[in-house]
């Protein structure tokens, strides 16, 4: 499990790693990325902080949704900045 700090809602810790992670490229563009389950089970946080971090990654345009499929980064001519 990943040690979240506790000066910063864990919400937006967790999306500036997986932000952090889509821009170094440990996940590329097309890749499905960390489900919510995965999320849970790898910082420890609740369901509803997961599906946070989700809609952040969604809104800040890093990523798409396609339902019964999973969440898959976009390609950098498709992302916003992300900050």
């Amino acid at each position: 499990m990943v040690e979240l700090k506790s000066n910063q809602p864990r919400w937006r810790q967790v999306f500036e790693i997986i932000r952090d992670r889509i821009h170094s490229g440990q996940y590329k563009p097309g890749e499905r990325i960390p489900s919510i389950v995965d999320l849970i089970e790898e910082f420890g946080i609740a369901n509803a902080t997961a599906q946070k971090v989700m809609r952040a990654l969604r809104q800040a345009e890093l990523i798409h949704t396609e339902p019964g499929m999973g969440s898959f980064v976009k390609a950098p001519e498709e992302q916003t900045a992300g900050d």
